[in-house]
């Protein structure tokens, strides 16, 4: 059987066998969440970075709070060298200072290091761990709201629709608790099963069913679901289903919605590759369907408006090697497609909540990591349109397109801090570029939440760096936030 990409990808090969069934997993009654409100110390965390694990059959996980696990810091005294950081001015931190950032507020279990989900509304960034959500101030770091989840998190739908976010978390060892989050309050607008409680086992993990995770999706008011061997979608307002399928099952599973289109992608045999776009209110007919040959590569879903993949190659070449490929959003059918560049350093192209971190996609222009570079591709054909040149020995990634510009943010190293250049999307020449300073703690920081698993984003002048996946290096954060002000016109 064909194996999925090596380079970082999430689920376990189609080949890894299966841990031992005996019997559907024993459910425990069902309560709503209480809500966490008191501040806590951070606790010692051990062991690198990993990507989510299925459930086994039979554990169930228990959430564990140290006594006290948050901590969040505003860096603007001094540090212990005894250097100091030049006084904030009436707008805040001066542009490439450290403005705050964000511990992780529990202590990581090796089975449960789930921190998938990130959502912003006008003024906030909330942020889901492996036990919890919290709400942070962009600007200031102050927490507005947070909560405990009934069980450990398990998966998030990678968008919001009308500041509204949909997570799942364990009931038991399965993954079929849902709960819709207002992201502006933190209230839980509703809560429930996937399945009910009685078939949780047989329909969530079958024997048969192997190593596929829950993916969540939002689309056009509603929530869809998708997993090893079946499909649903809800009613966002209210968690009323409305549509549900079952099938053969699947090894993979990807999907991802959107205002424009909802895309899901399915591994379901040793051949072919689904991938469907889809009606939320009638599942049994897909807008359109287009299947290729596991041979032709694996897909990870980059961008719905436009549609954009990955395609890494199946047994047909090596595994670190693919294209982007551009879909007409009509037919399915391909467009354009970009070719592999040997120059690419484009991080983890299979993450659920994120696409690819070091692609970014925007309207006719895909822009792709390099080391010491950005290159920029006109989706219409896959041709090279520039390529911006930084720091010949650092990554360099894209970040966000405003106003006729792409930031661009170069990786800190532990001796080194990160910068931020703002490059002309006509011509890829650098407009502005602020370099990070700050104290011997900011690059340090700066330097370990770089390496985590997710990408930067440039929101309400802070350039936000942020744990988008696994949760468990010692030194770890949950978000970081630099000073980046839009004031270069």
């Amino acid at each position: 059987m064909t194996q999925p990409p090596s380079y970082g990808y999430p689920h376990q090969p189609p080949s890894a066998p299966l841990p031992p069934v005996t019997q559907p997993p024993t459910m425990p009654s069902f309560h709503p969440p209480t809500l966490h409100s008191g501040p806590s110390a951070p606790a010692p965390r051990s062991g690198p970075p990993a990507w989510r694990k299925p459930a086994l059959i039979g554990l169930v996980l228990a959430v564990l709070l140290a006594a006290g696990g948050w901590a969040l810091w505003a860096f603007t005294g001094d540090d212990a060298s005894g250097s100091k950081e030049p006084a904030a001015t009436a707008k805040g931190p001066a542009a490439g200072r450290v403005a705050w950032m964000a511990e992780a507020r529990t202590k990581p279990d090796k089975d449960n290091r789930e921190a998938l989900g990130t959502w912003f509304t006008s003024s906030l960034v909330v942020k889901a761990e492996p036990d919890m959500v919290t709400a942070y101030d962009i600007k200031t770091g102050a927490k507005k709201w947070s909560f405990l989840l009934q069980g450990p998190l398990c998966s998030a739908s990678r968008e919001s629709e009308g500041n509204v976010a949909v997570i799942a978390a364990k009931f038991g060892s399965v993954c079929t608790h849902l709960m819709a989050v207002d992201l502006r309050s933190g209230k839980r607008i509703w809560e429930e099963l996937l399945v009910p409680e009685k078939d949780a086992g047989d329909s969530l993990t079958p024997g048969k069913w192997a190593k596929a995770n829950l993916e969540l999706a939002l689309h056009d008011g509603h929530v869809y679901a998708i997993w090893g061997n079946g499909e649903q979608t809800r009613r966002l307002k209210d968690g009323k289903r409305v549509e549900e399928e079952k099938r053969d099952s699947c090894e993979m599973v990807d999907s991802a919605g959107g205002k424009d289109r909802l895309i899901a992608i399915t591994y379901c045999g040793s051949d072919t590759i689904k991938i469907r776009s889809i009606n939320p209110k009638k599942l049994e007919k897909s807008r359109w369907s287009r299947t290729i040959k596991r041979n032709d590569g694996f897909l990870s879903i980059i961008s719905t408006d436009p549609l954009v993949v990955s395609q890494a190659p199946g047994n047909g070449g090596q595994d670190n090697l693919y294209d982007f490929v551009v879909l007409d959003p009509e037919n399915g059918k391909e467009k354009a497609r970009v070719a592999y560049n040997t120059l690419w350093e484009r991080g983890n192209c299979f993450l659920a909540t994120s696409g690819c971190t070091g692609a970014l996609v925007d309207k006719d222009s895909l822009y792709v990591a390099a080391r010491g570079a950005t290159m920029a591709y006109d989706l219409s054909n896959g041709k090279e349109r520039w390529t911006f040149k930084a720091d010949a020995n650092r990554l360099t990634t894209p970040v966000s397109v405003r106003k006729g510009r792409l930031a661009a943010y170069t990786f800190a190293t532990p001796d080194r801090p990160g910068r931020i250049s703002y490059v002309a999307t006509s011509s890829g020449k650098a407009e502005r570029t602020v370099d990070h300073t700050g104290t011997s703690a900011d690059l340090k920081n700066e330097s370990v939440m770089a390496k985590s698993e997710g990408f930067p984003r440039l929101v309400n002048d802070r350039l936000l760096l942020v744990n988008d996946g696994g949760f468990g290096a010692e030194d770890s954060g949950m978000v970081l936030a630099i000073s980046a002000p839009d004031d270069s016109r």
